[in-house]
């Protein structure tokens, strides 16, 4: 019986011998070398590069010069760790935040502050860009993605709030082919005339804004709104169209007869369009909706720049184009729905 029992106690060391190392801690697997943000957006800033470059047809088919050669690539806007946007000083400390306010902060700091610019329904009642803005669009995936204009990538929807919306006419015979924001946005400012050999001679860029210019192209399924950039470089030009979002949304909705029927449609559908033209040393611009089509000839005016003065250009070069960002121009069928006038 002793014996037994010296054999169980001896045993039960033995156990408690071989499990002591690990009695009271985990093992810890290494950590990895690399996070999933380091393949977002955000940190690479790759989107510009993708833009810019030659084999997406962009800007350096104008020029020559890669993103970074032209200087587009700035610095400050790498977001390169965490605390870029997360770090706040509290008694000259440095802590972790998710607070809206300093978040928002390093939003503005790159993206601008731009409800500044016209009222924003969701700005006005308080809202913040990551309440709309979040998940992949900031942090990635761990995919490193070409642009955020990339089909599918937007998660900011507004579906996931307005889940229903008014039996209007144009709510239904629209719904699921243009995105909300076509009809409730309420201005846009288009810039003419990117001039590069003045940013590359004086690192600043100059061109000529005019507002509310709304421009249609096709994107991801949906009919949606265009930014339009025109360029100018050693007298020759090029023009970018590219999907864009405004964040100056109102409640209201355009009316029919403001994108259907309307003179710039015919113009277009005549290709005879001429958006901007010079008058008394300054460049004007028509307002409204411009649908936008291949093979259009675009009549714009192209401006060289010297001691702060636009001076427009006798014979340019004929204008590179480039639907960037995964857009196409709208389809001949699509033009001649906009041709048939509507009222309300």
């Amino acid at each position: 019986m002793k014996a037994r029992l010296v054999n169980v106690v001896m045993v039960a060391v033995v156990v408690l011998a071989v499990a002591q190392p690990t009695f009271g801690r985990q093992q810890r697997e290494p950590l990895p070398t690399a996070n999933f943000y380091s393949k977002s957006l955000h940190y690479t800033n790759k989107g510009i590069e993708f833009i810019v470059s030659k084999e997406h047809g962009g800007l350096e088919l104008l020029t020559g010069m890669t993103a970074e050669q032209l200087g587009c690539i700035a610095a400050g806007c790498h977001a390169t760790s965490c605390d870029v946007c997360h770090m706040k000083t509290v008694n000259g400390k440095s802590t972790y935040s998710t607070d809206t306010t300093t978040v928002i902060r390093a939003c503005h700091r790159c993206h601008g502050e731009m409800e500044k610019d016209s009222p924003d329904v969701h700005f006005a009642k308080g809202m913040s860009c990551v309440q709309c803005h979040a998940g992949k669009e900031i942090h990635g995936d761990g995919i490193e993605h070409k642009t955020y204009m990339e089909p599918g990538f937007d998660g900011a929807k507004c579906e996931s709030c307005h889940t229903t919306t008014s039996s209007s006419r144009s709510h239904t015979v629209h719904k699921g082919k243009i995105s909300c924001d076509v009809c409730h946005t309420a201005e846009t400012v288009t810039c003419f005339n990117c001039h590069i050999d003045t940013r590359l001679a004086l690192k600043k860029d100059v061109q000529i804004p005019l507002k509310n210019m709304f421009w249609l192209i096709n994107h991801d399924g949906k009919v949606k709104l265009a930014n339009m950039l025109s360029y100018v470089y050693k007298n020759k030009t090029m023009i970018t169209f590219a999907p864009a979002y405004f964040h100056t949304i109102k409640k209201e909705g355009k009316k029919c007869q403001e994108c259907h029927g309307t003179k710039i449609v015919m113009d277009v559908k005549k290709n005879d369009i001429h958006p901007v033209w010079w008058e008394k040393g300054e460049m004007k611009g028509t307002a409204g909706v411009i649908p936008v089509v291949d093979g259009l000839n675009w009549n714009l005016v192209y401006c060289d720049y010297k001691d702060t003065v636009w001076i427009p250009l006798k014979n340019p070069e004929k204008p590179l184009l480039n639907y960037s960002g995964f857009c196409t121009p709208l389809t001949a069928a699509q033009l001649a729905k906009l041709a048939v006038a509507q009222k309300e």
